[in-house]
């Protein structure tokens, strides 16, 4: 018989390992894209992690579901990648790895790997290897991996989120996830929801996301009152008068200035000058209307139209300060 303090002993050494042993998904299925002749060292080595870790090798998804699969990865749509995985997938899970070489540094070779476990959100991560060789590709593959599974097996639950009026922007913990309404998985713990409108902040809410339940919330929204400017007067009544007045000033003008002198030297001359100050006159007085019209909707600072009449002539303008 073994004695109990033994017993003690190996149980708490079996609940240690248990707890220390890495989460594995059951089986996994690789799929890897990229430059061709990178693909083929990227899929051993992905291969040779797994089974390191206690993964079983399961075949990959039907080509067709692997060209829809890429397609979600190109346009970094983890819902679709998911969804595909969900419904194609023989595997408890797919590794998706990614490898090409920099187009700008032509020595870094770029990895992307994302780890789509059935029944959860993917998780993903991106990598630059620099003059990369085998042994420096499988290091950085064990670290990346080593993350992105065990945050694969971090306890999540789901987040609904709602807003009156929706439509709102949400930061999930200060990050844009989307906008209202929106369902994704987060985390289990606790979370602080901000909605955001033009840049201002128009609701929050903490709150904690338990495992495996879903949280669903709405969030009224406070929209902050925005200054109204008050309705302008139509500029096209003091613009008219303005233009008739000015016309007007004008052509009295010419009519006083051409007129003619009788000098005795013919029998019949052409005598504008009453007619040139009358018109002129109704002209300054149209222009003054416009102005004070215009001077009554426009800001001090715009443009004002300018009319002028003296004994050598007209002019009409702006004035404006500097």
């Amino acid at each position: 018989m073994i004695p109990w303090s033994e017993v003690r002993f190996l149980g708490v050494i079996l609940a240690l390992a248990v707890l220390a042993a890495p989460a594995r998904a059951g089986t996994v299925g690789v799929v890897v894209s990229g430059d061709v002749d990178l693909q083929p060292e990227l899929a051993k080595q992905l291969e040779a992690w797994l089974r390191g870790h206690g993964h079983t090798i399961g075949p990959s998804l039907p080509t067709e579901a692997v060209n829809t699969l890429l397609n979600c990865m190109l346009i970094d749509d983890q819902g679709c990648a998911r969804g595909v995985v969900e419904a194609r997938a023989k595997t408890d899970a797919i590794l998706y790895g990614q490898i090409a070489k920099s187009r700008t540094e032509k020595t870094s070779t770029i990895v992307t790997l994302n780890w789509i476990q059935k029944g959860k959100d993917p998780v993903g991560m991106r990598r630059t290897c620099e003059s990369c060789t085998k042994d420096l590709m499988a290091s950085m593959l064990d670290e990346v991996l080593g993350m992105v599974v065990s945050a694969s097996a971090v306890e999540r639950g789901r987040l609904a989120v709602h807003s009156r009026p929706e439509g709102m922007t949400v930061l999930l913990d200060n990050e844009n996830i989307g906008a209202t309404p929106l369902e994704r998985e987060v985390p289990a713990g606790h979370h602080t929801i901000v909605l955001m409108r033009n840049g201002k902040k128009v609701g929050e809410r903490s709150l904690k996301i338990h495992s495996e339940v879903t949280a669903e919330i709405t969030i009224p929204v406070t929209i902050p009152d925005e200054p109204v400017a008050p309705p302008q007067p139509s500029r096209v009544l003091p613009g008219l008068a303005f233009g008739l007045g000015s016309a007007a000033l004008v052509a009295g003008g010419v009519l006083y200035f051409t007129s003619e002198t009788d000098d005795g030297t013919q029998l019949y001359y052409r005598d504008t000058r009453l007619l040139g100050a009358g018109v002129a006159a109704g002209g300054l007085v149209l222009t003054g209307i416009g102005t004070w019209l215009w001077l009554r909707r426009g800001p001090r600072d715009s443009a004002v139209p300018v009319a002028a009449i003296g004994p050598h002539g007209a002019s009409i303008g702006v004035s404006c300060a500097f």
